[in-house]
């Protein structure tokens, strides 16, 4: 058993004078078993010292390592590397009010974890855009199971995140082609506002359907860019000077926020919108825009997500001269469903392409997609 275990069973046993030591170790065993090997020996002493209320004595032992963190904890403290992280979500409680909630993957040499984030550490965590590679402390969290039955490591409004080292190899504006193999980087970014959407939340971004001489992009304006370039509307074409790029769960977003500029452009400077046949559509990080004819529609469903959140969805099918392709269209997108028909012609714009299960194309609408029926 490791110095920092033998130093907390220690604390046990004084703490619980009638408690003997062999008692103590069967409890630790029981722990293990319970677990079918997901508690290591360590994890198993601080799960009795939680549960019999008995405190770490030092900083060093409230730094606890990933593979020893076991659903139940009430106050942990984790450190590691980012791996992933997702997008902000946001969701509506039972009780009518707006919710927001992160994940975020990070690493120590022992393992890996997703942490969990909640309402404004959430808005934290999005707006500091983490690379992965990053370093970062953890403290005063718990611990469940997910959905999945893996162990998330959650912080709520008790908890704190420390940043102790900032990862240089993120993506940004001049590496940008290694994320994003269809922009050009070499100079400021140029992108032409298609979709404006502010967040619902005070402290949120602004979200952006842009298109690039390149292709399509998502964006998110933080701090006063989030109200500037509402003011500059939809349909201008921007220049902005120190983006920061990063890719989350297969997407890449362009971040505009306090260390960037922003500076409209001459409306005689105008991006098209690229439009692809089907069958040259192909799974990744880009997004597509693809018309075609509906086949064939599903009913509106309404599902309940990871977070609680209640939306809808519907599936269509539409094809073109190429091939023909089953596209999900989410939340408000789900609604429009309910209006197409069998030989409706409609334009999509802003998809993500994905690989089923069965190796087959499938698309789905993202937060800003545009969905026109002709």
């Amino acid at each position: 058993m490791q110095s920092s275990s033998n130093d907390l069973l220690t604390r046990i046993l004084s703490n619980n004078p009638t408690l003997k030591r062999e008692q103590l170790v069967a409890m630790i065993e029981e722990k293990k078993q319970e677990s079918h090997g997901l508690l290591s020996e360590e994890g198993a002493v601080r799960l009795i010292a939680q549960q019999l209320s008995i405190s770490s004595p030092s900083s060093s032992l409230s730094d606890q390592r990933i593979s020893s963190v076991h659903p139940g904890f009430n106050n942990v403290t984790i450190t590691g590397q980012v791996v992933s992280t997702s997008e902000i979500r946001e969701f509506q409680r039972s009780d009518g009010t707006q919710g927001r909630v992160m994940r975020v993957r990070i690493a120590d040499e022992s393992g890996q974890i997703t942490c969990v984030f909640w309402d404004t550490l959430a808005e934290t965590v999005a707006r500091e855009v983490l690379p992965a590679g990053s370093q970062v402390r953890l403290l005063h969290g718990y611990t469940k199971n997910g959905m999945g039955g893996d162990v998330e490591f959650h912080l709520g409004f008790r908890g704190t995140i420390q940043i102790l080292r900032r990862s240089p190899t993120g993506p940004t504006a001049q590496n940008l082609q290694n994320t994003f193999s269809s922009v050009k980087s070499a100079g400021p970014l140029r992108l032409r506002l298609l979709k404006l959407q502010k967040s619902q939340s005070a402290q949120g971004p602004t979200w952006a359907l842009c298109a690039s001489d390149s292709g399509l992009m998502m964006a998110k304006f933080w701090d006063n860019q989030a109200q500037d370039v509402l003011v500059i509307g939809e349909g201008s074409v921007i220049r902005i000077d120190k983006p920061l790029v990063t890719e989350r769960n297969g997407m890449v977003y362009v971040n505009i926020g306090a260390r960037s500029t922003m500076e409209k452009e001459s409306t005689d400077f105008v991006f098209s919108i690229p439009e692809s046949t089907i069958e040259s559509t192909k799974p990744g990080s880009t997004l597509w825009t693809i018309s075609g004819k509906v086949v064939d529609r599903g009913d509106v469903r309404e599902i309940e997500t990871r977070e609680g959140r209640r939306t809808r969805v519907s599936n269509i099918s539409v094809e073109d001269r190429t091939a023909r392709i089953r596209v999900a269209l989410w939340d408000s997108h789900a609604e429009k469903a309910e209006s197409l028909r069998a030989g409706d012609k409609v334009r999509l714009i802003g998809l993500r392409i994905r690989e089923n299960m069965n190796g087959e194309k499938e698309a789905s609408t993202v937060f800003l997609t545009q969905l026109e029926k002709s």
